[in-house]
């Protein structure tokens, strides 16, 4: 065998076991990452008390959420109350960041003012800062001006953060962004409004759609900001938070991985919106 083919040959085997490797530690990643979920999903069906021990198939907690009961220390209906919370903020703050944070992206993308180099720069300041250090100074600024706590002020809070995740998502997608299309557009007499609405927007969509996602995912599981400005009131992850501390229920299983059902249910529907097949 000459020297050629004996280099080829042990490149080749060389790239084969780098990708065997390769393979190999991205299953590891995912078993890490998924069979902790999928253990939690077989729990929910574990009839015990006991979450950790296996007692045989059953669907008594499902049919006892359902129905109104509790289940094993978790109250349904506070769960429902902290769910319904949970949405409310969510839904609310997406809706104001997403408006207010791609509006601001195109001012920072396309216009040069005084001030823009240190907008900038606040911008990203939420995405910075621990998030025990912003709850802090809500919760001071809110006892400053006088606000009571609960679903507003955690609502305020939110879109104070999401703000910042549907920008830097929206400018990105501005930056890689064609703009000889806006300007062939108007060339052909199209107002800036036509062109916003038939070239641009379009083009940018998937960014306003992908910060729209990342903004209710970071809203509706946020723990430490919301714990510190929400007052009386639940959310979900601080009912969750109040349940472990007691114990790990059946109840807990069955909430969570009715959350997991309804977040793969949007997830496909926002796939299939964006026309992507599986």
């Amino acid at each position: 065998m000459s020297v050629s083919k004996l280099k080829v040959w042990r490149s080749r085997l060389m790239a084969n076991h780098g990708k065997k490797a390769l393979a190999a530690q991205t299953g590891f990643v995912y078993l890490f990452l998924y069979v902790p979920i999928a253990v939690m999903i077989a729990l929910s069906f574990n009839d015990s008390r006991t979450a950790i021990v296996w007692n045989g198939f059953t669907t008594q907690w499902y049919e006892a959420l359902f129905s109104g009961e509790a289940i094993a220390r978790v109250d349904p209906n506070q769960a429902w109350i902290a769910l319904q919370n949970s949405l409310i903020i969510a839904v609310v703050t997406v809706v104001v960041s997403v408006l207010f944070g791609t509006m601001l992206a195109l001012a920072l993308d396309r216009y040069v003012f005084t001030g823009r180099n240190l907008l900038q720069g606040v911008v990203y300041m939420p995405l910075i800062i621990p998030s025990i250090v912003m709850g802090i100074s809500l919760l001071l600024f809110f006892n400053i001006v006088g606000l009571e706590q609960g679903i507003g002020t955690a609502i305020i809070g939110h879109i104070a953060f999401d703000i910042s995740y549907v920008t830097v998502i929206v400018l990105a997608r501005l930056q890689s962004f064609n703009r000889t299309l806006e300007e062939a557009a108007m060339d052909l007499g199209a107002s800036e409004l036509e062109t916003f609405r038939w070239v641009t927007m379009p083009l940018i969509k998937p960014g306003i759609i992908a910060g729209a996602l990342l903004g209710f995912a970071m809203s509706f599981d946020d723990f430490v900001v919301t714990f510190f400005i929400i007052g009386n009131q639940n959310t979900l992850p601080i009912f969750f938070f109040g349940m472990v501390r007691q114990g790990i229920s059946p109840g807990v299983n069955v909430i969570a991985t009715l959350i997991l059902v309804g977040t793969l249910i949007i997830i496909a529907l926002a796939q299939k919106i964006q026309g992507i097949t599986w």
